[in-house]
């Protein structure tokens, strides 16, 4: 993200973004990253062929799981303690989808690999993969010291054509404005913010309309 006051920049590009929030689980830490995943659309096709774990507090986890579904063909969904609406049972039994209400205890594998889910009560669960869906904050205050307007989950509103905030002269690119959080997409927009930016100062100098 970059601010630039009277076409100079006082502060050069400066890393926002977001932190994923990880689930409150023991023995998630060795396992994060290689076998517990936050983003299902980056690890998801690698367990195709195996048994996965959607977790989520109330309807997110079974909500996950059907998305999960689509190309994962054995899914739990899992609640840890916390009600699940009827509507999204309903949902579960049209997929086949079991759920486990029951809190857990924590999980466990080696070497990074998942092995199982123990639950307080009620048999384990033996899985190779656990994807979560617990949300994630701003990584700072940056955009909010600069004036930018937030949407209801906290990211930058912004011009889609210009990438530009309603903060004048602040650009912004990546996780910090968009809901595609994708390294791929970051990049893009930051090629259309720094076009943005050079015809601004084009616009200034008179060199184009």
């Amino acid at each position: 993200m970059c601010r630039w006051h009277g076409w100079q920049c006082f502060k050069g590009p400066s890393c926002d973004g977001l932190v994923d929030e990880l689930p409150e689980l023991a023995g998630i830490q060795p396992l994060y990253g290689v076998s517990v995943h936050h983003c299902l659309y980056c690890d998801g096709f690698e367990y195709a062929e195996k048994p996965v774990a959607a977790y989520g507090r109330g309807d997110k986890g079974a909500e996950l799981a059907v998305m999960m579904k689509h190309w994962i063909a054995d899914v739990v969904a899992c609640s840890d303690g916390t009600q699940v609406s009827a509507q999204a049972m309903r949902k579960l039994a049209e997929y086949n989808i079991p759920l486990r209400t029951e809190p857990i205890r924590r999980i466990e594998g080696a070497d990074g690999e998942l092995t199982k889910i123990l639950f307080k009560s009620g048999p384990d669960l033996p899985r190779a993969g656990l994807f979560f869906t617990t949300g994630c904050r701003q990584a700072s205050d940056l955009s909010e010291r600069l004036g930018c307007k937030r949407n209801a989950k906290g990211g930058v509103i912004i011009d889609p054509d210009t990438e530009e905030s309603d903060a004048s002269g602040v650009y912004v690119a990546g996780d910090a404005s968009r809901d595609v959080l994708l390294v791929a997409v970051a990049i893009a927009e930051g090629a259309q913010a720094a076009v943005a930016i050079n015809k601004a100062f084009l616009r200034r100098d008179g060199c184009c309309d």
